[in-house]
C-alpha cells in the first residue's frame, strides 16, 4: 500500500463559470453498462450536454436532480476524474452502484453489500488525502441506501471494502489479512470516489451486488447467476430513491 508521501499544497483549480441550464445536483454512477442502458430505454430522460466522457441522463422522475452516469470505464483515475468533472457542474452528492467480489463464504453470490469506508490500496486517494488506512463513506447516504435496501426486503451487508487497482495481483495473504481485519468486498472504485468527495466536501456512497467470491484457495465468479441482474436493478431503485430530492 502507498505510504501517502505527497505534500498538499495549492493544485491548479478547475475551470469556472455559468452552470448549464438544469444542471443536477445528485448522480448514480452505474457501472453495468447494460443496466444504464436499460433505464435509459425503459424511463422518461433527459440527456445532459457535456464534453467529458460518458454517457449522463437526467431522470426526468426527479425532476432532473437525479443523473445516471454510464459507460465511464473502470478504475479510481476514472471514477475520481469523472466526479471532478460532475462536482464542477454542480453535482455534490454520488452513489456508486455496480458489482464487487466478495471475501466471506457467507455473504451469498448476488448478496448486498454497502460499503461504510473503504481500505486505500489504490493510487488516486493518497494524492487526496493525507496517509491513513481507510476514507470513509457518506454516514447519511450510506444509512439511507440501506435503509432503503431492506425496505424492499434486502438483506444487507454494511462494511467496508477493499479498493485495489490491480485485481489480477491479489494474494492469498492480502485475502486472508483484509478478510480478518472485516473487509466484506473488494473493488476498484470506492476508496477513489470517497478521497474526492472527502476533499471537495461531497457526499458520496457505494452499493454493491456481488458477483464473485475470492477465497485463499481461489477465484469463483457468479456473473450468470439468476438474481445478478434483478438485484443490480433493486439496488439501482434503491440507489434513485435515496438520492431523489423530497416531494
Amino acid at each position: 500500500m502507498m505510504d501517502g508521501k505527497h505534500t498538499f499544497g495549492a493544485v491548479v483549480p478547475l475551470p469556472s463559470g455559468r452552470l448549464p441550464s438544469g444542471s443536477p445536483d445528485a448522480a448514480i454512477i452505474c457501472y453495468p453498462c447494460w443496466l444504464s442502458r436499460e433505464v435509459i430505454e425503459s424511463e422518461s430522460t433527459s440527456e445532459y450536454q457535456w464534453s467529458y466522457r460518458g454517457d449522463v441522463h437526467r431522470l426526468d422522475a426527479t425532476g432532473g436532480r437525479v443523473a445516471l452516469v454510464g459507460g465511464i470505464g473502470v478504475g479510481g483515475p476514472a471514477a475520481a476524474m469523472l466526479v471532478e468533472e460532475l462536482g464542477a457542474h454542480g453535482v455534490h452528492r454520488f452513489i456508486v452502484v455496480g458489482m464487487a467480489g466478495v471475501l466471506h463464504k457467507d455473504l451469498e453470490p448476488c448478496g448486498f453489500a454497502v460499503c461504510d469506508r473503504a481500505l486505500r490500496d489504490e493510487g488516486v486517494s493518497h494524492h487526496y488525502l493525507p496517509p491513513g488506512r481507510y476514507v470513509e463513506a457518506s454516514e447519511e447516504l450510506s444509512t439511507r441506501l440501506t435503509a432503503e435496501l431492506r425496505e424492499d426486503g434486502a438483506a444487507v451487508r454494511v462494511g467496508p471494502t477493499w479498493t485495489t487497482d490491480a485485481p489480477y495481483r491479489e494474494t492469498a495473504e492480502e485475502v486472508r489479512r483484509y478478510r480478518d481485519e472485516g473487509i466484506a468486498t473488494v473493488e476498484m472504485e470506492a476508496a477513489s470516489v470517497f478521497a474526492v468527495a472527502q476533499l471537495r466536501g461531497y457526499e458520496a456512497a457505494a452499493g454493491f451486488v456481488v458477483s464473485d467470491l475470492l477465497t485463499e484457495e481461489g477465484w469463483a465468479g457468479h456473473f450468470q447467476a439468476a438474481d445478478l441482474r434483478p438485484n443490480l436493478r433493486r439496488l439501482l431503485a434503491a440507489a434513485m430513491r435515496t438520492l431523489a430530492p423530497e416531494a
